[in-house]
């Protein structure tokens, strides 16, 4: 009977090259949809990780439990049981800031397949439908072409940050099957309720990341007749709005649409090419609603 250790050994030698060529493929082109969704936008909102493939160990012991199961036939294992029955050996995990960017990326990779990258089954969505564990996440499993080579199985796991936290936070990797510690209904108990803690957090993030989103790009109506204009300093600046500050200290918005009315485009802008750090303007200012507003007359010479 082969040594499953052995086996393992034999598929690392002879397809790790391939298995590090589809993690980098399926990596950047991640990356560039992430880029192209948050054109203009922060692009921290989206992180797309280096990716690795499983240690030997972990492969083994998953491949054990395949055979324990009756699902591996020992006596005729073969290093291609490997990949077959390790659908994860190579993974990725994409990190956003909020479910809404969470599921916007993933309808993205569901509908928009390049060639020579396909999904080889349907996603594994346990954000709207938890493990009972409390595990959050949306899996998509990719079938990588890699010339010269089989194809290869990715496992893209598309979290919060706060659900990747989670793991972290309840030392999950410990209680899974074959792990050292035995799951009581302590660790199971604690374990959900921190899940569903979290899952609240974040969805409160989105309510805000909403309000916030709302506030910063909806164009704010400025009177033909300004009541005054007054000096101001800009004191952070960014790709969608800048902040600036009064002689009194009073911080106001502006916002992309104002600057980019002045530049005379149309099309989407980056803020901080036309605003710096430390630039002072003429500004008329409009007390809102959801906010102090600073819209300028002119912008500075660069």
């Amino acid at each position: 009977m082969p040594e499953v250790t052995d086996v393992v050994a034999q598929a690392y030698a002879e397809r790790k090259e391939a298995w590090g060529r589809a993690r980098r493929l399926l990596r950047d082109w991640l990356r560039d949809q992430a880029r192209d969704l948050l054109e203009g936008q922060d692009s921290t909102r989206i992180d797309v990780a280096q990716g690795r493939i499983k240690k030997r160990k972990r492969t083994c012991d998953k491949l054990r439990r395949r055979i324990e199961e009756g699902v591996l036939d020992a006596e005729t294992l073969t290093p291609r049981d490997v990949e077959q029955h390790v659908r994860d050996v190579v993974g990725l995990k994409v990190l956003c800031k909020s479910t809404r960017d969470q599921r916007m990326l993933a309808d993205r990779l569901v509908r928009d397949q390049p060639a020579g990258m396909r999904l080889s089954q349907p996603p594994k969505d346990y954000v709207s439908k938890p493990k009972p564990s409390g595990y959050r996440a949306i899996h998509l499993e990719y079938l990588v072409q890699v010339p010269g080579h089989d194809d290869v199985a990715v496992e893209v796991q598309i979290k919060t940050r706060l659900q990747d936290a989670w793991s972290e936070l309840t030392h999950e990797d410990l209680y899974k099957p074959g792990a050292p510690i035995k799951v009581t209904p302590f660790h199971e108990s604690v374990a959900l309720t921190m899940a569903n803690l979290l899952a609240e957090v974040d969805r409160l993030a989105d309510n805000l990341a909403e309000e916030l989103a709302s506030t910063i790009e909806e164009p704010v109506l400025v009177p033909e007749v300004p009541a005054g204009t007054v000096r101001v300093r800009v004191r952070t600046t960014g790709p969608r709005f800048a902040l600036a500050v009064d002689e009194h200290g009073r911080q106001g918005l502006i916002q992309a649409s104002a600057v980019r009315r002045l530049a005379g485009v149309r099309e989407f802008i980056d803020v901080a090419d036309y605003l710096h750090v430390d630039d002072e303007l003429t500004v008329r200012v409009v007390d809102g609603e959801k906010g102090l507003y600073y819209v300028p007359t002119e912008l500075p010479r660069h």
